[in-house]
């Protein structure tokens, strides 16, 4: 999308992406006849500035010198494979418009101005809004231009020069691929792709207002008590929100303690207070299993739920649930910012998804990083006082976190038999509930099942990965408690909670599971009231530091937990 550098009646430079005097501020009275991408017209401006055209003139310079200037430093900049030249806009035109016209425009204004507060939307967002409103797409540039030039909102490069190289804008990253354009080297951040092109010869329009207007009355109706362990750490997450000097905040969290629930009376008073909040998940299941949840508490309150499959991508309220992705659409729009499984993929390690969530925080306010598994960097984090530690080492039910026990295998684990005393552990399991058995890779999993149905052949087996066709399906079975044995990758490490499960982990030395993927892998251990309890069995043929590790946390939590009085035993 490119813009007209504009010149109006002071000789003050601006730009739009319309040449037509009804779409122009009526104070402009030229414009560049080329259009020029919105990178090099804020290379122009500052050239202009450094050049002490505004700060040499008693009176500011002349409209004649300011175009001269103009066309100096587009030709020095090698842009010179078009005429480039100054054309005037016909003050003399009359524009009409029908009352009906005026009073459609006025609600489809509304409406817009509704569905952006805070938004951070590339060019294919805004027609996809157009297409919601059912306008053509010069409308929705029209009115985002508009936002421009009364101040709630701006133009940015999509991809922008940062001292010698460039920056996306959208998720910050700086290594981005180059190539030569006819306005010169242009760029393309392929990190953030995946929700469409950012480059520098494109724009993103930045809404700069807040959610909501003011302090609101929410009707806060939780369905459930909080345990001691979860009112210990609620009332430090709402001491966090409300007057901690850090900005940023660790929950450390048992699998299974109810993390997401502590954080909900916080919210409640944010949103009273008139502050936006957002609870930002990696995976879209996670804010799927959040969502009835928040909608039983907070009856009647607007929620944006925002995944890579909602159907509706633009809505209105205070709250939002988004994945890490959706979020990359918001800019300083969120007081306060629950960022759960801040350790899973593709959130981990991921330097676009963790600037995004940054920038989506508004001024002054505060993100609380939830998780069962912290990761080395939020460790270091609280040790160095720059985050807060709140713990919840305590699950509902009152009963300590199952330990894993570990049995050393004599053999390789590749799926080429069921030996070994870990193969008749499996049967003892079976007697407590259904089997979870997960591997480290995904071509490991059919001939588990086979292997196994050969040594249990009355039982119901299956199992289930990532692009398994039928996943869905084969899980709500499992969730049903289908199956005696179900094999699995780490899709089923987190956000599931199965009665009476057990887990056994084969290969548990391989290098795919680290500690925090091991803990979570127990963790779908005794997860609910009716069975507290469960058996977690790790096998490899060595032991690795990531398993002591595992153990280690988990053992630490429930020491912790007794310490506080927040377990029987």
């Amino acid at each position: 999308m490119n813009f007209f550098l504009t010149l109006n009646k002071n000789g003050n430079v601006s730009f739009s992406p319309f040449r037509e005097k009804d779409k122009l501020d009526s104070g402009i009275i030229n414009y560049l006849g080329t259009p020029l991408p919105l990178a090099n017209i804020q290379v122009v401006q500052e050239r202009l500035q450094r050049r002490g055209l505004f700060n040499f003139w008693h009176k500011g310079p002349s409209r004649k010198d300011t175009k001269l200037e103009i066309l100096k430093i587009i030709k020095a900049l090698g842009w010179a494979g078009q005429a480039f030249t100054w054309e005037d806009v016909d003050v003399t035109s009359e524009i009409s418009q029908n009352r009906t016209d005026e009073e459609r425009d006025k609600e489809v204004g509304k409406a817009f101005n509704r569905l952006v507060l805070g938004r951070q939307l590339s060019c294919n967002d805004l027609r996809g809004l157009a297409r919601e409103l059912k306008i053509d797409n010069e409308v929705i540039i029209k009115l985002a231009h508009s936002s421009v030039e009364q101040g709630s909102a701006q133009w940015v490069p999509a991809v922008r020069p940062n001292g010698g190289g460039w920056q996306c804008q959208r998720c910050g990253e700086k290594d981005v691929e180059e190539w030569p354009s006819f306005y010169g080297m242009a760029a393309t951040c392929r990190s953030c792709e995946s929700i469409g092109p950012s480059t520098s010869l494109d724009v993103l329009f930045r809404d700069q207002r807040s959610l909501l207007d003011g302090p609101s009355e929410v009707l806060f109706r939780p369905h459930w008590n909080l345990t001691d362990a979860q009112r210990l750490a609620s009332e430090q997450v709402f001491e966090f929100i409300k007057d901690a000097p850090q900005k940023t905040a660790l929950l450390w969290a048992a699998c299974g303690a109810g993390k997401t629930e502590v954080c909900f009376p916080s919210a409640a008073w944010a949103l009273e207070q008139g502050k936006s909040v957002l609870f930002a998940a990696p995976r879209q299941d996670v804010i799927h299993d959040v969502v009835p949840r928040l909608r039983r508490d907070f009856p009647d309150y607007p929620l944006q739920v925002l995944t890579g499959t909602t159907l509706v991508k633009f809505q209105s309220g205070g709250m939002v649930l988004a994945t890490t992705h959706q979020v990359s659409r918001f800019w300083r729009a969120f007081d306060v910012v629950f960022m759960d499984e801040m350790d899973a993929f593709p959130y981990h390690g991921s330097r676009a998804l963790a600037w995004g969530v940054k920038q989506a925080l508004r001024q002054n306010g505060k993100l609380l990083y939830l998780t069962a598994t912290p990761s080395p960097e939020s460790l270091k984090g609280v040790q160095q006082g720059k985050m807060q530690l709140i713990r919840l080492p305590a699950r509902h039910h009152r009963t300590s976190l199952p330990v894993p026990v570990w049995e050393r295998s004599r053999h390789s684990l590749e799926p080429n038999g069921c030996t070994g005393i870990w193969a008749a552990q499996i049967e003892t399991f079976r007697v407590q509930g259904p089997v979870l058995v997960f591997v480290p890779k995904i071509s490991w999993v059919d001939p588990w099942i086979k292997c196994l149905q050969r040594r249990f052949p009355d039982w119901c087996i299956d199992g289930s990965y990532s692009s398994d066709p039928r996943r869905s399906t084969k899980i709500e079975r499992l969730r049903q408690g289908e199956y005696d044995l179900f094999v699995s990758t780490t899709i089923l490490e987190r956000g599931i909670t199965l009665s009476r499960i057990q887990v056994v982990v084969l290969a548990a030395d391989h290098p795919v599971f680290d500690e925090r993927a091991l803990v979570q892998m127990a963790g779908r251990v005794g997860r609910t009231r009716e069975s507290p309890e469960g058996k977690v069995l790790f096998v490899s043929e060595q032991m690795t530091s990531a398993m002591k590790t595992a153990v280690q946390w988990i053992e630490e939590q429930n020491k912790l937990a007794l310490e506080l009085g927040l377990i029987e035993t």
